[in-house]
């Protein structure tokens, strides 16, 4: 079964820390695969959790309102 959990609200809340702290936990006890999304703008979830991001999705949508726009103006 799966589950979908998101946390939003005011900056510096500390929305990240409990993020990357349920993950860890959720981890620890054999409760994956884990998908975790950061959605903000100056995203630093991949810190916290010690992991390198090649891409993040707001490259990839760069990218593609990129080449929408080739497509769009020749």
């Amino acid at each position: 079964m799966s589950h979908t959990i998101a946390f939003a609200g005011k900056g510096g809340t500390g929305k990240t820390t409990l993020c990357g702290l349920l993950i860890d936990y959720l981890g620890k006890k054999g409760k994956g695969p884990i998908l975790a999304v950061d959605a903000d703008a100056n995203s630093n979830l991949n810190e916290v959790l010690g992991e390198k991001v090649a891409t993040t999705l707001g490259d990839i949508r760069e990218e593609v309102a990129r080449a929408e726009s080739m497509d769009n103006n020749p």
